[in-house]
């Protein structure tokens, strides 16, 4: 079993273990999977799952998302529904077996328990809304997404002290 797979089965075993498995739509677990990915990345300077992903219209997503889902859904290892959520499709998973966790480091599977309790609660339009960040919009529909961009965060704007200061350094010399 490829890792993005077993990061997804966990995901839905997650939920569907904390009855939840209602919150679980596909954007949802999509946001999910980016979020984790790049707090890996942050902590450990690696990725969870491995894939890349691109932009799509909601955000990001792993790269052949659809066909991974699908891989999942041949295997036996999750299966696919559609709900009605006010008033639109959603679709949802359920896990038709424990998923392995042998594949999983610790660390691994902290990052994701606290990524999974973090946003759990949260709408897929929420998550959505909170990837649409400078990469998601200098980025083309289809353009990979690096999560190495998770580094950025670590910039901040100079506030007008921070301007005074280094204007006075400059003019100083």
């Amino acid at each position: 079993m490829e890792k993005i797979h077993a990061v997804i089965h966990y995901i839905v075993d997650s939920f569907q273990q904390a009855d939840s498995i209602s919150k679980l739509g596909k954007v949802k677990l999509a946001k999910i999977l980016w979020f984790a990915d790049r707090e890996f990345m942050y902590e450990y300077h690696k990725s969870i799952t491995g894939i890349e992903y691109v932009k799509l219209a909601n955000g990001p997503v792993p790269r052949h998302y659809d066909t991974i889902l699908n891989e999942m859904k041949n295997d036996g290892i999750i299966h696919q529904y559609q709900i009605n959520k006010f008033g639109n499709p959603q679709q949802c998973f359920t896990s038709l077996k424990k998923p392995s966790l042998e594949i999983f480091s610790k660390e691994e599977i902290k990052v994701l328990d606290n990524v999974i309790y973090e946003l759990k609660d949260k709408s897929a339009i929420k998550l959505s809304n909170l990837t649409h960040d400078s990469l998601w919009k200098n980025r083309e529909i289809g353009e990979v997404m690096p999560i190495e961009s998770v580094f950025c965060r670590d910039i901040i704007e100079p506030n007008e002290d921070d301007i005074a200061w280094a204007k006075s350094k400059i003019f100083k010399a």
